[in-house]
């Protein structure tokens, strides 16, 4: 299966009857959330009403998403030599995410964060992903027989781009579904998005990488159309409040968000990766699996902080069909 085939899910894949088995090539950050009215201006200081402190990152928050909706998931990572990077070790451990495959940098710290979250979930974030920027290629080396097993591949932009693109061109050679998530934009990114099966990104990503402006529904439509000229046979353009929009051989959809009372969006994109990979990994249709990754992102704003918020998939579905039966009661 390579990069223009179906991305779906084949049985010698799996881990178990049943289950499928991913791999998450990502960053793992320590979050330090504070509840802002505003943002700052320059050289201004705005207090905070709250702070919290997580584990994150786009690479844990998107393994510990597809953990909790039930698949087999591998992550490899690099954490510092500190008391944070043992945090993520052990925070792995209970969640029965592998990660026999994470490398320990001695030379940088476990990466952190700084998610500045407005009124109505809204946020703005500062990252220094240390550790994270030191993911060596030979670590992604060393995982390269669980890549060439799993199901599927998901990762972002948080780690180095050659890292990146090894893991990449492991996945393509086995015929193992790449899924990019091109999220922080780098200058790499339309290389990676070229090697991608299936490219996630959000507005702003998807805007730079189109060269247009996305301001709705229909703006996200037609760039995610130009955008499959990259290279990747599908992409999903997230549009936060607005739904997603999607691009695939033969179907273009725009399927609109949940509604639910959003108290912080951090980790709401990694939620919904998570939820489309293991949608197609179990069979569902684009469409289905497209809005079963909304409700899922939906799910991950309702408090601060990414992790405790990810849904389960029982509670993905009972938000869709509660939707559903609200909408067939109009």
């Amino acid at each position: 299966m390579g990069a223009g085939s179906d991305p779906g899910l084949d049985s010698g894949q799996m881990a178990s009857p049943g289950t499928p088995s991913y791999v998450v090539v990502g960053s793992c950050i320590v979050d330090f959330c504070v509840s802002v009215a505003r943002l700052p201006a320059r050289g201004e200081t705005v207090l905070a009403d709250a702070v919290t402190r997580s584990l994150g990152g786009k690479g844990a928050n998107q393994a510990t998403a597809l953990r909790r909706l039930g698949g087999e998931v591998a992550i490899v990572a690099s954490l510092g030599m500190d008391a944070f990077g043992d945090a993520f070790v052990d925070f792995f451990r209970e969640e029965g995410i592998d990660a026999g495959l994470v490398h320990r940098e001695g030379s940088a710290p476990t990466g952190v964060a700084f998610p500045m979250v407005l009124p109505g979930g809204g946020n703005a974030i500062v990252a220094a992903p240390a550790a994270s920027m030191r993911l060596p290629v030979a670590a992604v080396e060393a995982a390269a027989p669980r890549i060439r097993q799993a199901a599927a591949l998901l990762l972002q932009l948080e780690v180095p781009p050659a890292a990146a693109g090894a893991a990449m061109a492991v996945a393509r050679e086995a015929g193992v579904p790449v899924y990019l998530n091109p999220a922080p934009y780098v200058a790499e990114a339309p290389e990676l998005a070229g090697a991608a099966s299936v490219l996630i990104p959000n507005e702003a990503e998807a805007a730079a990488l189109g060269g247009s402006p996305i301001h709705t529904p229909a703006d996200a439509l037609r760039t995610a159309d130009r955008l499959r000229r990259l290279g990747p046979e599908v992409v999903v353009v997230t549009l936060g409040e607005q739904g997603a929009a999607l691009s695939a051989p033969g179907i273009q959809r725009w399927t609109p968000a949940y509604p639910v009372a959003a108290v912080d969006s951090t980790g709401a994109g990694d939620a919904f990766c998570a939820g489309l990979v293991d949608a197609r990994g179990r069979g569902a249709s684009w469409p289905e699996a497209v809005s079963f990754a909304c409700a899922c992102g939906a799910l991950a704003c309702r408090g601060h902080g990414a992790i405790p918020w990810l849904p389960t998939a029982a509670e993905a579905r009972r938000l869709a069909a509660a939707a559903a039966g609200a909408g067939a009661a109009r």
